[in-house]
């Protein structure tokens, strides 16, 4: 095995020799440094006799790299760049990272990208998303906030509204042009013509789905209507960006999807119930620094 203790000179002065080869300047590689331009003239002059050879051309206040140290700076910035990326690979960060629930479809098509979003500011940071559908889960004190549909009382909770629901349907352009012909969602529906609702199970007793959609808006019950079963919210939102029928959406949550064309909102009718989503932390609790950066950034 290599003995580098042997084979190359005192680490700390390939450090002093980084930064003045940077900074072209004693004086300001001292600044970076916190010593003294004696100790970084010391510690380089050391390095020299080391090494037998000059790194830098002195000439009045003038700092100059030879040709050595130009050779020598290029391969101990690649060597110093490797060595940092080792380090913080294991180093434990100074504050770990933000913990935030929220359910399938809100992570999916509203999250996602307002954490891409905070990903480019000033203050980002390291965050991880736990997705879960069990309230029980998500009010969790294992995260440090978490985004909740519910009508924004939660005891114990600070609960601030960051996306309001309007359940409308949706489909895509040649599924929408095909309802709007067969008049779906008025009074002169023509079922035989009419493309498949996408309805999904209601796991949450206060969500809606088609069924409940239907009856609140005053139209035929859903046994009346062609339809096609999905697993999830999730899964009717995908096929009806495949094609395959109406799915049924929350619109402020699928901004992207409706400014872009990939899907069209069909009709007039919409519901908007009296819940929301809402960033919920605990009540008398300080957040972290990092977390409370991301929480003023979801909420502006």
């Amino acid at each position: 095995m290599k003995n580098y203790r042997k084979s190359l000179p005192p680490l700390d002065g390939l450090l002093f020799f980084h930064a003045a080869a940077s900074n072209k300047s004693l004086t300001l590689a001292a600044g970076e440094l916190f010593v003294t331009q004696a100790a970084v003239s010391k510690r380089i002059q050391r390095l020299e006799d080391w090494l037998g050879a000059p790194l830098f051309s002195r000439e009045g206040r003038n700092l100059e790299l030879t040709a050595t140290g130009r050779e020598l700076a290029s391969d101990v910035e690649m060597a110093l760049e490797f060595l940092d990326r080792a380090i913080h690979k294991i180093k434990a960060p100074e504050q770990p990272a933000v913990q935030i629930a929220a359910n399938t479809a809100l992570s999916m098509f509203w999250l996602h990208q307002r954490l891409k979003e905070f990903s480019f500011s000033d203050t980002a940071c390291d965050v991880n998303i736990r997705t879960t559908e069990a309230t029980s889960e998500l009010l969790s004190e294992a995260q440090h906030m978490s985004i909740i549909y519910c009508d924004g009382n939660i005891p114990g909770w600070d609960c601030v509204r960051v996306l309001n629901v309007e359940m409308v349907p949706v489909a895509a352009p040649e599924i929408a042009r095909q309802a709007e012909e067969s008049m779906v969602f008025s009074g002169q529906l023509k079922f035989e013509q009419a493309p498949p609702i996408l309805e999904f199970a209601n796991l949450a007793p206060d969500w809606i789905n088609w069924q409940i959609w239907l009856k609140r808006v005053g139209l035929p019950d859903i046994d009346k209507w062609p339809i096609l079963h999905c697993n999830s919210y999730v899964q009717s939102v995908g096929k009806a960006l495949e094609g395959t029928g109406i799915a049924l959406v929350n619109a402020a949550m699928m901004k992207e999807e409706l400014a872009s064309g990939a899907l069209v909102k069909i009709g007039d009718q919409s519901l908007m119930p009296g819940s929301a989503y809402y960033l919920c932390r605990k009540q008398n609790f300080n957040l972290p620094q990092n977390a409370m950066s991301l929480y003023e950034f979801l909420t502006k």
